[in-house]
């Protein structure tokens, strides 16, 4: 993978600025400055959206009097021998890393004896971070009778697993560890503070009034570098397909009922004993509301259910955005992708740069608490994040605590501010609160925290102007695709079969049974992406083709097609595929379907 420095002209055009920010270079074609058009109150804005540059040197109180390593090179030598006593002479000579390696293939038992030999080992096997992957861990192996299970929550990992209500409070002044230190530091983050100004600045744009819709374009239409707010009352799928499908915006409505009042509490009366999915674990609501009050998880788990019933009851008490009601993965019906999502999350929670699974877009309401929102352009690398060529895989700091106190943050401030790729696009940043709701383009990078406890609906869907990009996606990155479920999509296979079989196309009847007869793919609710191997395709694209093809989309499947095979014979100067030889020849032997077989 190539890399580039981003170069931006100055207002003196001799001057150059260079950023230490790399892109990948066959991504971006130019660097250029896009007038944007004046707008009327500028003194609303943040004197400045960067945060102090010393945020990593700030000193926090470790309740255990745990150091930086830092401090034990300035320690006299007297420190110095009590640290190497109590490490042991074994231990003496390993690093942190090493250690933890160690500690982490220690069962329960184990632990407890370690902390006992030493003050050293106390403070270290204290780590909470230790606990919480030991309880995951036997989580996972639950099936061979492994797992730590316990019904309260006491504050911490550890004395959640031990079953105990306090800490001893020792002194563990002979620990000296980045490791250790850091995460404490990270999850002391007081963003409110931290983003004062910028929540001031938000807030403040929330009062103004929305942006009308007379088929504005988002760079001329509002304040550089923040995220545009829309009125929902004004705005149609015109201006939607026109200027706005690829560019976030906030949604606002002047209806103050637009989205339930739910609320932790309101959920918590509802639901109390219901699991829901949090991240890793599943846990009873209420026990999952003791964890999230109080915790000092560097990264606290996160409440993003999807398959629960409580979820599927809510989702039927709301209306999506109206931008999101024709989407075009309702024709897959039950067996569609994992697309609604309940999201529950603690102050300091949320989730690293990501893009949404499928090429698929996506909607997030807030409905209590307040977000922060980091998105840059498709074709723009955040600062501190990176891939392989297919974007597979994703490599990041631990959290968005680690991203931000490491100055990536000022980073994507800087980026903002001063730089564009060759759309005119760069990253912007905004905040969403109760009753806003924004609009996520696919393939937009985009990293959240949560400000306060927060509550949320979060959908991912496919507008037709977008169908090409999905369809390309499942065709080429088979192995990225997410979110089936092998049951329903099995079930929904045989039963298309069974009343389509006979106006398939030879192969694609062959490609469908291979999949249905593969023995790895009985019996398992997992998810289909999970389970592609070399020798067994997964029809995911196919399928969405077939149950296109039979409803009304099929004329704008037909363009998207036709469209893509332009392309890859562009690509491909020297013939066809044969997948789109077998897709050309259904669409000539098949007659045509002029009514709606049922898809909404």
């Amino acid at each position: 993978m190539h890399y580039f420095t981003l170069v931006h002209l100055s207002t003196n055009s001799s001057n150059l600025l260079y950023m230490g920010i790399s892109i990948m270079s066959s991504q971006i074609h130019e660097i250029k400055r896009i007038k944007v058009s004046p707008v009327k109150d500028n003194s609303i804005l943040a004197k400045t959206r960067y945060l102090p540059s010393n945020l990593r040197l700030r000193v926090v109180e470790h309740p255990q009097n745990i150091k930086p390593y830092g401090n034990f090179v300035l320690a006299d030598d007297a420190q110095k021998l009590a640290v190497l006593k109590s490490k042991g002479s074994f231990f003496g000579g390993l690093s942190d890393d090493l250690i933890m390696e160690i500690v982490n293939l220690l069962d329960t038992p184990d632990l407890i004896h370690l902390m006992h030999t030493s003050r050293y080992f106390y403070g270290f096997v204290s780590f909470d971070q230790i606990w919480r992957d030991l309880y995951i861990k036997r989580l996972l192996q639950q099936e061979q009778g492994k797992s730590i299970r316990f019904s309260k929550w006491r504050g911490s990992w550890r004395n959640s697993v031990l079953g105990i209500d306090c800490q001893s409070k020792i002194n563990c002044d002979v620990v000296y560890s980045d490791m250790l230190y850091e995460q404490y530091q990270n999850s002391q983050v007081k963003y409110k503070d931290l983003f004062s100004n910028l929540i001031k600045e938000q807030e403040a744009l929330r009062q103004q009034k929305p942006l009308v819709m007379k088929n504005s374009a988002p760079l001329k239409s509002y304040y550089k570098g923040r995220i545009p707010r829309i009125d929902e009352e004004t705005f149609t799928m015109e201006d939607y397909n026109t200027n706005w499908y690829n560019h976030p915006f906030i949604l606002q409505s002047a209806d103050k009922n637009r989205w339930p009042k739910w609320t932790t509490d309101y959920l918590q009366d509802r639901f109390s004993d219901v699991k829901f999915r949090q991240e890793s674990v599943e846990w009873r609501l209420s026990q999952y509301m003791d964890y999230a009050r109080n915790n000092n998880d560097e990264k606290p788990l996160y409440l993003f259910d999807c398959n629960s019933n409580a979820t599927r009851e809510l989702g039927k008490e709301f209306s999506p955005p109206p931008y999101a009601k024709d989407d075009l993965l309702k024709v897959l019906g039950e067996s569609r992708p994992d697309h609604l999502w309940l999201t529950v999350g603690p102050t300091r929670s949320g989730s690293g740069f990501h893009k949404d699974p499928n090429s698929t877009c996506a909607w997030n309401a807030v409905l209590q608490g307040a977000k922060l929102w980091i998105m840059f352009p498709p074709d723009m690398l955040p600062p501190g994040i990176h891939t392989d060529e297919s974007e597979s895989e994703v490599t990041a700091p631990v959290d968005v605590a680690e991203w931000v106190l490491s100055g990536f943050y000022n980073d994507a401030v800087k980026i903002s501010d001063q730089a564009y790729n060759n759309q005119g696009l760069s990253c912007i940043i905004g905040m969403t609160f109760p009753g806003d709701c924004m609009y996520v383009p696919a393939q937009w990078w985009h990293a959240v925290i949560n400000f306060e406890d927060t509550v949320a609906l979060t959908a991912n869907f496919v507008p037709s102007v977008r169908l090409e990009e999905v369809l390309k996606f499942f065709k080429n990155k088979q192995d990225q695709v997410s979110g089936f479920h092998a049951k329903k999509f099995r079930k929904h296979l045989e039963e298309f079969i069974v009343h389509e079989g006979d106006t398939l196309d030879k192969n694609m009847h062959s490609k469908f049974e291979k999949f249905l007869n593969a023995s790895n793919m009985k019996d398992t609710d997992e998810d289909v992406g999970e389970l592609h191997t070399s020798t067994i395709d997964l029809p995911a694209f196919e399928f969405l083709v077939e149950k296109l093809r039979r409803s009304k989309y099929s004329e704008r499947l037909e363009k998207a097609l036709d469209a893509i095979r332009k392309e890859e014979n562009k690509t491909k100067p020297s013939g066809r595929s044969k997948l789109w030889e077998n897709l050309a020849k259904e669409k000539s032997n098949r007659f045509s379907f002029s009514f709606n077989l049922g898809v909404s």
